[in-house]
């Protein structure tokens, strides 16, 4: 297999903790990505203020990162909290409220220093008396976050987790500025888990006043403080001046909400030049060619666009059925049709640039005979005609339609019928998936962390809570918990190879396609620079807008 620079980038920080846990010692300093020094030697000519336009394709349903499930949600995260760490551009993990760390004991103890100048939008320090609430509080949370399994390696935390204990046992407070964390065993993952937006810092004292209010009127340490947040309609942010790591460029942040993903309403918009950016799907290229001067941004990214099916419904739990559902589909053909050749036809759970990506040669799609041999396997074991079929969508854009239709026609061709049903409100749809009622549902999943295992384990694993194909098998659980202990990076991409192998078999998921990073910016944006792990998880501190000449 040959692997992508990302992936070299993950193997070599793979091998480095390696070397750092059998060496019993390291410490990790601040360290910066080249485009930002160059930032610093043009700084004279950055211009301070403006506020910054951003569309956000739906009201995010809490503001709480302990509780956000959705990237609507984690962009406004982004730039009001800090963790302990953080992802560089080229997911290296950087220092954030931790300003140093050193790895013992063979990768047991974790030993991180806090930043004496970090402080809270409320202007209290940050002391690691809130790291240890921070850490604890998600041992409770429920349902239970993405980083969970991670954070369950410290030593006492189930324990905590069962209401067993009052306290965490592995996390031991030094003094205000220095904190201890102690594993039950080395696991690879866990510092780098510390860099998900859900391993934020909150102030304790203001959580527990009302956490219900913090969820709306956030208080966090991060570039940006929460201002306002009305419902459909726009969520402000302000710049934090006493922001550690320099004040951001920008006077504030105005979320502009368009509910059920409106592309041809943000469209418009940015035309109107009433946005400084816009993601771009589909025609907008060509709908927007005519402008000069704009800035267009393409990168792969770690996601995956995909159908769930819900597993236990008459005929969709009969595996050759869901088999025929995938085949039926012409990537290729819905790659051109749909989306103008943007992105990549998927047929792996993995994206390519993740570890342990492997290319799944010689997949069948798009072979009527093959599909309908399986609708023919199936029949044998089902009783009576074939059923309609709902897929539900949280978006309801052009390109949504378009693709669903495409999906109903192919579909029809094996004689099945479906219905489409839209959900434009984000918390509505993610209660809908999570019922009973749910058939098959049309998703996207971008990685947490540069892992296989924040894709693998939160999709099908059978305790995690957005599972919501409700897949189930013994011999995956028990293969997702042994990766996560292993050091050897090439033993550990061949297990969660193995693990997307049964996935594939079984077939809950129908792969789509690879989602790409595609954003389209105004000319007079400065600063861009995004993370392969998605648009929503880019931190806007370091962007600014170039003056009008007559300002200059």
């Amino acid at each position: 297999m040959t692997l992508s620079r990302l992936s070299c980038y993950f193997l070599l920080g793979i091998a480095y903790l390696y070397f750092l846990f059998v060496s019993g010692c390291s410490i990790q300093e601040d360290q910066e990505d080249k485009p930002q020094k160059k930032e610093r030697s043009s700084v004279e000519s950055i211009n301070i203020g403006g506020i910054y336009r951003y569309p956000l394709m739906n009201n995010p349903s809490t503001l709480d990162p302990a509780y956000v499930q959705d990237w609507y949600g984690e962009t406004i995260v982004h730039q009001l909290f800090e963790g302990l760490v953080k992802f560089g551009p080229n997911l290296m993990v950087l220092p954030a409220l931790a300003k140093t760390w050193q790895v013992e004991e063979n990768g047991k103890v974790y030993r991180f220093s806090l930043r004496q100048n970090a402080r809270f939008h409320n202007s209290r320090q940050v002391t690691v008396h809130d790291v240890v609430f921070s850490i604890s509080r998600l041992l409770r949370v429920n349902p239970p976050p993405a980083i969970l399994p991670h954070l369950l390696k410290i030593k006492g935390a189930q324990a905590f987790r069962n209401h067993k204990t009052d306290r965490v046992e592995g996390l031991q407070t030094i003094d205000d500025h220095i904190l201890l964390i102690r594993l039950n065993a080395p696991h690879v993952p866990f510092l780098t888990a510390l860099g998900m937006y859900q391993a934020a810092i909150v102030p304790q004292k203001e959580v527990e006043k009302s956490a219900e209010e913090f969820a709306q009127n956030p208080v966090g340490s991060g570039p940006f403080r929460f201002v306002s947040w009305k419902n459909d309609k726009s969520i402000r942010l302000q710049r934090f001046s006493d922001y550690y790591d320099k004040a951001a460029f920008l006077e504030g942040i105005h979320y502009r909400i368009y509910p059920g993903g409106q592309i041809e309403r943000v469209l418009s918009d940015f035309k109107n030049g009433d946005l400084d950016e816009m993601p771009v799907y589909g025609n907008i290229r060509q709908e927007l060619s005519s402008i000069k001067e704009l800035q267009w941004f393409h990168r792969p990214s770690l996601s995956l666009l995909f159908y769930g099916i819900r597993g236990d419904h008459p005929f969709l739990k009969n595996q050759h059925f869901r088999k025929a559902l995938s085949m039926a589909i012409d990537r290729n053909k819905l790659m051109k049709e749909v989306y103008k050749g943007q992105f990549e036809p998927a047929n792996t759970v993995l994206p390519p640039g993740m570890p342990a990506y492997h290319k799944t040669e010689g997949m069948v799609t798009d072979d009527l005979k093959v599909a309908q041999d399986y609708i023919e396997r199936a029949m044998e074991q089902e009783t009576g005609p074939i059923p309609p079929f709902e897929i539900v969508s949280g978006s309801m854009s052009a390109f949504a339609k378009a693709e669903l239709n495409f999906i109903q026609k192919s579909w029809a061709r094996l004689g099945i019928p479906v219905k489409i049903k839209f959900i434009t409100n984000w918390k509505e749809f993610k209660g809908y998936i999570q019922s009973d009622a749910v058939q098959i549902y049309r998703y996207a999943w971008f990685a947490d962390i540069p892992d296989p295992d924040s894709f693998l384990y939160p999709l099908f694993a059978s305790d995690s809570p957005v599972n919501f194909m409700r897949f189930k098998d013994s011999q995956v659980d028990k293969m997702l918990l042994a990766a996560r202990g292993m050091v050897d990076p090439v033993k550990r991409a061949e297990t969660y190879q193995r693990i997307e192998a049964l996935v594939l078999k079984s077939s809950p998921i129908i792969p789509l396609l690879y989602l790409s990073i595609d954003r389209v910016y105004q000319a007079n944006v400065q600063g861009i620079n995004v993370s392969a792990l998605g648009a929503h998880t880019m931190t806007l501190h370091r962007i600014w807008l170039k003056a009008e000449p007559t300002q200059q």
